[in-house]
């Protein structure tokens, strides 16, 4: 597997999700090995992946479990044999593992299976541009094999003519440490306090950070009740943000203890994602009853997914102010109880895990 990097600092959800695939898969393959391509690991990293070996990048190991810096690559290489698989997420990853199995082709005549863990649109993180057209150029809908995270950006790639010859497709499922929690608000419910999540991510275009600044602006002067709300930030903020109506107080990343904590207490959730993926943290924040205010986008509607969603047709800072504003007055007439959680039934709160997706896949003669 290719990924960027498995640090703290970087580790978020679909970094997560690719490592779980990978671990899925490594039991039909003798040997496996993680290359990071981005940043070396640090101890805290490895820490969580006792079961492998660090091995130099340069070394041909017999090591059953790797993991590979290929970080610092200028001049040097790696050794790739015959029979190599790949599993890639984030275009360049995939970018370079299309180029190892190209090399395979060249030396032994036949190239590596690809499976490339397609969890957004890519060529939308960027303008029309060398890096949008790089990521497009990923796409090999007659070579590779495509594992989707969502039927919806499955869907939406279908509608962008990229039609993959071997698909699979998962939902996304509650992690396990959260539905702990859940089951616990589900056995004392308690009122909630007036508090609004936010997710910040002001390095991630897709997560439009600027428009929820000024959304929260609208609604701050707008909204005479905004004075009685707190509004905290979770994800990349860590220092608070003076919006002048009202502030910002950053939390940061929070570990799954804390953030289960805040959305078991915390009554509404603001979360954008101008992308076709549906991002976990709303359903999360559904799943727990809070109210969650977040944007439609192509044939993305996650009001179908619950109705503790309500997601903005018109994607703009007045709209979604004015969602808030509905929302807010929701809660106050509510006295802060909440309308309903999850029903126990519902495919989000379901075992997670890919032995099915890797079962289908070992069944559909796959080269691996």
């Amino acid at each position: 597997m290719l990924l960027p990097s498995i640090n703290a600092q970087h580790y978020f959800g679909g970094i997560h999700t690719a490592v779980q695939l990978y671990r899925a898969l490594a039991e039909h393959f003798p040997a496996t090995r993680i290359i990071l391509m981005d940043s070396a690991p640090d101890d805290a990293a490895l820490q969580r992946f006792s079961d492998h070996i660090k091995v130099c990048c340069e070394s041909d190991s017999d090591a059953t479990r790797q993991i590979v810096s290929f970080n610092d690559r200028y001049g040097r290489t790696i050794p790739v044999g015959a029979d190599d698989c790949w599993l890639t997420t984030a275009w360049w990853t995939t970018y370079s593992a299309q180029r190892l199995a190209a090399w395979q082709q060249q030396q032994f005549g036949a190239a590596g299976q690809l499976i490339n863990l397609i969890q957004d649109f890519e060529p939308g993180f960027y303008p029309w541009s060398s890096q949008s057209a790089l990521a497009l150029g990923t796409y090999r809908p007659d070579q590779d094999i495509a594992v989707f995270n969502t039927r919806l950006l499955a869907d939406y790639f279908a509608l962008q003519g990229l039609i993959y010859q071997h698909r699979f497709v998962f939902e996304p499922t509650l992690n396990d440490e959260l539905r702990h929690a859940l089951e616990q608000v589900r056995a004392q419910p308690q009122p909630r306090q007036r508090r609004m999540v936010v997710y910040a991510r002001p390095s991630t275009p897709r997560n439009a950070f600027e428009l929820l600044c000024e959304a929260l602006r609208i609604w701050g002067w707008s909204d005479p009740t905004s004075a009685r709300w707190e509004v905290v930030a979770a994800g990349e903020l860590t220092t608070d943000l003076d919006l002048g109506p009202l502030k910002i107080r950053a939390l940061g990343k929070l570990d799954l203890p804390a953030y289960a904590q805040l959305l078991a207490t915390s009554a509404i959730g603001v979360s954008l994602m101008v992308s076709p993926h549906p991002s976990y943290p709303p359903l999360e924040m559904a799943a727990f009853g809070m109210g969650v205010i977040t944007n439609q986008f192509a044939n993305k509607d996650l009001g179908k997914f619950s109705p503790n969603i309500r997601s903005v047709e018109q994607f703009t800072p007045e709209a979604i102010a004015a969602a808030i504003t509905h929302e807010a007055g929701r809660w106050e007439k509510r006295e802060m109880l909440f309308d309903s959680l999850l029903d126990m039934d519902h495919p989000f709160l379901g075992e997670g895990g890919f032995g099915e997706i890797v079962r289908k896949m070992a069944m559909s003669n796959l080269k691996w």
